[in-house]
């Protein structure tokens, strides 16, 4: 098969749906060669099938440990590796509620179904559990966690009063339009740092189409664009 016509797939967190496709369209624009395409979902979830041999080039995760149990099964050209974008967890809750003004206001019994992402494929889902942890409030309010399989789901649950209140990223907040408010940051102290990060797959097919949009992504346009839809600069370099 013609190299130039192998299409370089990117398995990425859900919460970077927005900037990955808008880079996809830009640095294709300017870089001519294979296609950049998607497979969307919770890091978790895409780092075991990544596990599993699925053909990946490129993998973005939400968080530092999927690359860590990636690195440590030798899945990922850790030269490679690179912090991507930081982000800021929060909660929302459905329009016209009262929102509680803290994390403690969550042992409130009105909120009486918080989503949550799966602690064990979701890392803002694992980002919540440690900031109640940190606060002493997990054992109040986990009876009342309603899981979801990635960070739009929780969105979606919030939007459609399935859940009345729930964890997400601060980029997430637009995805629930007219029907969810920003309820409060969680403070940043209480959990791990938020770090999305970019590693080439071992044996990728379209490595070098993958390198050169990973690349792409973090250089200052790259840098940029993230910016442009409410991420933050990575706060901690990816280790190698």
């Amino acid at each position: 098969m013609n190299a130039a016509l192998i299409a370089a797939l990117v398995a990425a967190a859900v919460s970077l749906k927005a900037p990955l496709e808008d880079a996809a369209k830009r640095f294709s624009a300017t870089s001519p060669g294979e296609e950049i395409t998607f497979t969307f979902g919770s890091s978790g979830q895409l780092a075991a099938q990544i596990e599993q041999g699925a053909p990946i080039d490129l993998f973005l995760s939400a968080s530092s440990a999927e690359m860590e149990r990636l690195a440590g099964s030798r899945r990922i050209d850790t030269a490679s590796r690179v912090a991507v974008a930081g982000n800021r967890l929060v909660v929302v809750v459905p329009k016209k509620t009262a929102p509680p003004e803290n994390l403690g206001g969550l042992v409130d019994p009105r909120f009486r179904r918080i989503a949550v992402g799966n602690f064990k494929t979701v890392p803002a889902g694992r980002y919540a559990r440690e900031a109640l942890v940190a606060s002493g409030l997990l054992e109040g309010v986990e009876t009342r966690f309603v899981y979801a399989e990635n960070v739009r789901q929780v969105v979606d649950l919030v939007a459609g009063q399935d859940a009345d209140a729930g964890f997400v990223y601060a980029t997430d907040i637009p995805l629930g339009g007219e029907r969810i408010d920003l309820a409060f940051v969680v403070p940043p102290g209480l959990h791990s740092p938020i770090v999305c990060e970019g590693a080439v797959v071992t044996d990728a097919k379209a490595g070098a189409r993958a390198r050169a949009f990973l690349a792409f992504l973090t250089s200052p346009k790259g840098r940029a664009l993230f910016v442009e839809h409410g991420f933050l600069a990575p706060r901690t370099a990816a280790p190698k």
